[in-house]
């Protein structure tokens, strides 16, 4: 009973209240429970846990005393873990049956639990009076309100529909990237310093035109002596451009043929406003700053969009090995700086670590071991061992990781 009652409440919670309130829109009694879970929301979800917390304190106690009367303590610790397992496994039964089938599943029993409800009124209601008090006392703002409920409302429609088939898997992962772009910031997307390549204003034409041409790309910071200083950017059309013109290499200044319209963005700075500035300016790149004005990489238009829409490969990424590759199953060859967001998502299990000092698996590694480790070093965080592929004096280069998923736990 214990377990069917905390399979009803998470499948409740996964439709969630901007479902119920559409399903109650509907006829039949199906629509009718969900209209009575919408309206009662608080009340039904606080009379559900309650019975499920004493159904399972009544089945322990009785499993206690039981083995205590036929083997003493060791008999009632053996009962009460009996019963715990028992509980554990047929929670995560039911609950994967009434989440994934959760509009149906979850309201049907709901219906049959409602006697359940009626008896269990007298405790749940004060404890359901007691979280609205709690809820008056740090109330959320209404724009706090709507944006939480609007985005838990989009990614359960999105979810629901790709588990239909409504929604293309692809389709369905690209509207989660826009959901999740609103909260990435600069930092998360940007091209670090030590990948940055820039030019001194005093860098010979010659040089500039062979790292360009070697590099490929389109536009390239262009600093005072270090790269903390960036007065401008160079734009590689410009450069041609003059080159076109018949004036020898020899007779052009860097400093000529670049343009003085850069801006700054703080790695704090939300992406979005980052994109909305750059249409602003009509700019395809931004430098990013740290709390202290030094140059801590750059982001640009392709960066953006990288992000929303997954890599995009060009004709000078064509040699280029992936950022991981799965060696074999649970075995993985990382680049240093691959996010530690990404590589999460990709194996679907968070790696423990002191959350927001590290953004790139390299970083996280450098930080546990206290120092840049030479090729072989292994450290272990959670379900996964990392090991150094290759690394010189100042850097991680690649990495070797493991992963060896525990088995999933529930809570009791």
């Amino acid at each position: 009973m214990a377990a069917l009652l905390a399979a009803t409440l998470d499948g409740l919670y996964a439709i969630g209240s901007p479902s119920l309130q559409a399903i109650a829109e509907g006829e039949g009694r199906v629509a009718r429970v969900a209209a009575r879970a919408h309206r009662e929301w608080r009340h039904v979800c606080g009379r559900l846990r309650a019975a499920g917390v004493t159904a399972f304190s009544a089945a322990l106690v009785a499993a206690w005393l039981f083995g205590d009367e036929h083997g003493g303590l060791l008999g009632a610790a053996v009962g009460a873990g009996v019963v715990a397992l028992a509980y554990a496994a047929l929670a995560e039964v039911f609950a994967v049956l009434t989440t994934r089938r959760s509009s149906t599943m979850s309201l049907t029993l709901l219906r049959w639990l409602r006697p359940v409800e009626w008896l269990f009124f007298p405790v749940a209601a004060p404890l359901a009076w007691l979280a609205a008090a709690i809820g008056r006392l740090i109330p959320e703002t209404p724009a706090e309100q709507s944006d939480r409920v609007a985005h838990l409302a989009v990614e359960h429609f999105i979810d629901e529909g790709a588990e239909h088939g409504v929604i293309a898997a692809e389709h369905a992962e690209l509207l989660r990237s826009a959901l999740e772009f609103e909260d990435t910031i600069a930092r998360e997307v940007m091209v670090p310093r030590t990948q940055v390549i820039g030019f001194d204003r005093e860098t010979p034409i010659a040089t500039v035109l062979g790292r360009v041409v070697e590099s490929g790309h389109s536009r390239y910071p262009v600093y005072r002596e270090q790269l903390d200083s960036v007065e401008g950017v160079l734009y590689a059309k410009d450069l041609f451009g003059v080159l076109q013109s018949g004036t020898p290499a020899d007779d052009i200044e860097l400093r000529r043929v670049t343009r003085s319209q850069v801006f700054f963005v703080p790695e704090t700075q939300k992406v979005s406003a980052v994109l909305r500035e750059m249409q602003r300016r009509r700019s395809h790149m931004a430098i990013v700053v740290d709390e202290f004005g030094g140059t801590s990489g750059i982001v640009t238009l392709e960066d953006i969009l990288e992000e929303i829409v997954g890599d995009i490969r060009d004709e000078h990424d064509v040699g280029d090995e992936p950022q991981v590759q799965e060696c074999e199953p649970g075995r993985y060859l990382v680049d240093a700086g691959v996010s530690i967001a990404d590589f999460e998502d990709l194996v679907g299990e968070e790696i423990p670590r002191q959350e927001g000092a590290f953004d790139t698996i390299g970083g996280m590694v450098i930080g546990l071991a206290g120092r840049v480790p030479s090729a072989g070093y292994r450290v272990r965080t959670g379900s996964f061992e990392v090991i150094v592929a290759e690394s010189d004096e100042r850097h991680v280069r690649r990495l070797e990781i493991v992963h060896e998923p525990f088995e999933p736990a529930v809570s009791v």
